[in-house]
C-alpha cells in the first residue's frame, strides 16, 4: 500500500514495486490525474485519455483508477458530483477547497489544521495519520464572474 508521502511522479515506480505492471496507457492516466486542476471522474479521465490515445479502453481506465484508489494515491472527492471524482492524494495533510460552480480544486494553507491535529493528538493520545477535510464554496474567479 502507498504511503501518503508518494508524489504523483513516483506512482509508476511504486506501482511496479507493488507488483503491478504499468503500461503506457496507465502511465498516461497517472499523468492526467496528477496534472488536472479539477477533480476528475473515471469517465472524464477516459475522455481525456482518448484525446491523445483514441484506442484507450474504458475498462482499462476503470481498472487503473480502482487500483490507484485502493493503493492510496488517488482519493475520492466526497459530496461532489455523487462522489465520483478523484484527486491525487497529497504527500502532506492539506485542506481541499472545491468550487461547485466551476469544479476547480485548490489546496489551502493547512497550518491551522496542523495545530488542531497536534492538539487532538496531545489531548487524546491518538496518532492521526490522515485527514480528508474538504471545504466547499465559490472560488475567487467565479465570484468575479458573477
Amino acid at each position: 500500500m502507498f504511503s501518503n508521502t508518494i508524489k504523483p511522479e513516483d506512482w509508476p515506480a511504486e506501482l511496479d514495486e507493488s507488483g503491478l505492471r504499468v503500461t503506457a496507457v496507465q502511465d498516461m492516466l497517472i499523468d492526467i490525474f496528477a496534472r488536472s486542476e479539477y477533480p476528475l471522474s473515471t469517465e472524464q479521465a477516459w475522455d481525456v485519455a482518448r484525446q491523445s490515445c483514441p484506442n484507450t479502453g474504458r475498462a482499462n481506465v476503470y481498472r487503473m483508477v480502482e487500483k490507484l484508489e485502493n493503493l492510496g494515491p488517488l482519493r475520492r472527492v466526497h459530496g461532489y458530483q455523487g462522489c465520483r471524482p478523484f484527486v491525487p492524494t497529497l504527500p502532506e495533510l492539506k485542506m481541499q477547497f472545491i468550487c461547485p460552480d466551476c469544479g476547480r480544486a485548490d489546496y489551502l494553507d493547512s497550518e491551522p489544521l496542523d495545530h488542531l491535529i497536534q492538539h487532538s493528538e496531545d489531548t487524546s493520545g491518538h496518532h492521526i495519520t490522515d485527514s480528508r477535510l474538504q471545504l466547499y464554496g465559490i472560488c475567487a474567479t467565479c465570484q468575479q464572474d458573477a
